[in-house]
């Protein structure tokens, strides 16, 4: 008889043993956390700490053959997909190898029994484990599969679309309080009270706290541009000149004035000694030249008609051919600032307001900073990273300068389109590689938190990332009247995913309800969209093993919300994000229907939390910070 296979499995008994060893002395190590979680979250936390020291463990051993493919390879479990119930899972996988082995259960290795090891709680069953992530949906969400859709302040003038969500299937009604006033939340919020009650069918409310949300700051306006473009085909042939309405400044066009007209303020009333067929000529804002046709006077303007695209400024003079006319165009209102990046250039990112006019061969070129005393926590070589990620830059010169002085960062753009990329203001600004020390409850979020406490269930807290985020959160709900409700933590930011098992517990100091949002529109760009997929799947198991509910956000079916049919990506999307606890709706168009789309997805999909995972993936759990 062959003894080899015996060897390994007595091998793998061992590692099995030291894995144990490891959970239970990790715990013990933690004990001081673990003590200041209240008691509803104590199982939970004591399971988390498994699981981190589960990942630890398991990818500290580069020189040894893989644990769990070991266990694969004989047809045992991996304990992938075990995180509601780890040490429990890990107990009974030993108890079968030491049967398979021929060696009877040490009671003494145990280590979880309390009758055999004293002051040891038992863990997590399997059965607690998925009863308590259930539990805690249902306590968060009002349901253990929920639909949250963000309310868009024009529901406060259309009194059915409330009373059509809810009974379409939302159960969480989201209200963004970075955008709009208190008068509008107030009144969005009254409006679900009133369907669900009319209903009869629960649905919560959410309010996101805006947090500190980096922007770039006013640029300095543009000079207005009115342009007429003529209708072509598809092979360039013309299908119809531009029509131009030229009108005196300040006079006001005809009731009935075509749609299809460009209307262009002119000076002075010259124009009343053009007739029909008369041209007048000039080179327009592009330097081109351009003609213009007069089709026929009105009573306070001149029809004309152009057929190239022709692009006016105010100041523009057209001449007539061979008579006195001059026909020019009047002050235009200005155009939002801008600036066109290229790779290589030079941006300074400013703590003070851009102004002066806009001259776009100013270089290197400025823009400011909606948080200016972030620049003083950038470090040379960092990324800082533009609208959405569209365009990327790294620190070549931190911000200098004595007290007082205004800071400013210098940059080089180094993600940017072939031709160059346009920034303007109220863009989004990410600093991945930044250590920012700016406190995620900013005063505005205080201010609104005492509105979210009146009217919602549950607190979105934006751009949490650290402990201390946690706890400033917990002193400024306890100041409220009416502290109760939920808690989610939005995982937003590289700093937030590394931090997120010392988030949990920090979170779990109170018993109040507890959830994560994967806001995958900013993880994406902090984190590279190469590694989201990733990360979300870590985000899951991290809030599995915590029984914490997990809520799917971000571009859910956002093509069919705004144009009625969704992609197939999407849909696939959908069905995936079908694990966690809830998926997250914007607002659009079709949003009703696009909550009864997902409704049936969610229904048809059949998918729960995943049971296995990659490689990768566990090397992404094995980094978190603890």
């Amino acid at each position: 008889m062959r003894t080899e296979p015996a060897v390994d499995l007595l091998q793998i008994r061992e590692q099995l043993l030291e894995l144990r060893r490891q959970l239970l002395s990790f715990e013990q190590e933690q004990a001081a956390r673990l003590a200041a979680v209240a008691a509803p979250h104590r199982l939970s936390a004591r399971n988390l700490l498994h699981f981190v020291a589960f990942h630890r463990h398991n990818h500290h051993r580069p020189h040894q053959p893989s644990l769990q493919q070991a266990l694969r390879q004989r047809g045992l479990s991996t304990l992938a997909g075990c995180e509601p119930h780890l040490l429990a899972s890990l107990n009974s996988l030993i108890a079968v190898v030491h049967c398979l082995c021929g060696t009877p259960v040490d009671p003494g290795e145990a280590g979880y029994d309390p009758d055999t090891a004293p002051g040891i709680e038992p863990p997590a069953s399997f059965e607690q484990g998925h009863a308590l992530l259930r539990r805690h949906s249902e306590r968060l969400l009002g349901s253990g599969r929920a639909v949250m859709v963000t309310l868009p302040a024009a529901a406060t003038h259309d009194p059915s679309l409330i009373p059509e969500l809810v009974n379409a299937g939302m159960d969480v009604a989201r209200i963004n309080c970075a955008h709009d006033t208190p008068a509008v939340w107030a009144a969005l919020a009254g409006q679900v009270r009133a369907a669900a009650q009319a209903q009869q069918r629960p649905c919560r409310i959410a309010m996101d706290l805006a947090g500190p949300k980096l922007r770039t700051g006013p640029l300095p306006a543009l000079p207005g541009v009115v342009a007429a473009r003529p209708d072509r085909d598809r092979y360039g042939r013309l299908l119809q000149p531009a029509r131009i309405l030229a009108l005196p400044q300040g006079t006001a066009p005809p009731a009935d004035c075509d749609p299809q007209l460009v209307l262009l303020p002119v000076v002075g009333n010259s124009w009343r000694q053009l007739d029909s067929g008369d041209r007048l000529r000039s080179r327009d804002a592009s330097g081109r030249w351009r003609e213009l046709v007069v089709d026929g006077r009105l009573e306070n303007g001149v029809l004309l008609h152009c057929r190239q695209h022709c692009r006016f400024v105010a100041g523009l003079v057209f001449r007539q051919e061979g008579g006195p006319v001059r026909l020019e165009v009047a002050a235009l209102p200005e155009c939002p600032g801008e600036l066109l990046l290229k790779q290589g250039e030079r941006l300074r990112l400013s703590g003070g307001p851009i102004t002066g006019s806009a001259d776009p061969g100013q270089a290197p070129a400025r823009v400011s900073c909606s948080l200016p005393e972030v620049l003083a926590d950038l470090e040379a070589g960092q990324r800082v990273l533009f609208d959405d990620g569209k365009i990327g830059a790294v620190v070549v010169a931190p911000a200098g300068g004595g007290p007082g002085a205004e800071l400013e960062v210098e940059l080089e753009i180094v993600q940017a389109r072939p031709k160059g990329s346009r920034l303007r203001a109220d863009k989004g600004i990410n600093l991945p590689d930044t250590n920012l020390k700016i406190p995620a409850l900013t005063a505005k979020d205080r201010d609104d938190l005492a509105l979210a406490c009146r009217h919602a269930d549950l607190v979105n807290y934006s751009f949490v990332r650290s402990e201390a985020d946690v706890a400033c959160l917990h002193q400024a709900l306890a100041q409220q009247e009416n502290p109760g409700g939920g808690v989610v933590l939005k995982i937003e930011t590289q700093q937030a995913f590394l931090n997120l098992p010392r988030l949990l517990l920090a979170a779990m100091a109170e018993p109040m309800p507890l959830g994560v949002m994967i806001a995958r529109g900013d993880l994406a760009v902090e984190c590279g969209w190469d590694a989201l997929s990733a990360i979300q799947e870590e985000i899951l198991r991290v809030c599995a093993a915590a029984h914490v509910p997990c809520i799917w956000a971000t571009e859910v079916l956002d093509t069919m919300a705004h144009h009625g049919t969704p992609t197939r990506p999407e849909i696939t999307d959908a069905a995936m994000g079908s694990r966690a606890e809830a998926l997250m709706l914007n607002k659009g168009a079709n949003i009703t229907e696009t909550v009864r789309t997902l409704r049936r997805i969610a229904h048809h999909s059949g998918i729960t939390r995943s049971d296995h995972s990659t490689e990768q993936a566990d090397r992404l759990v094995s980094c978190l910070c603890f």
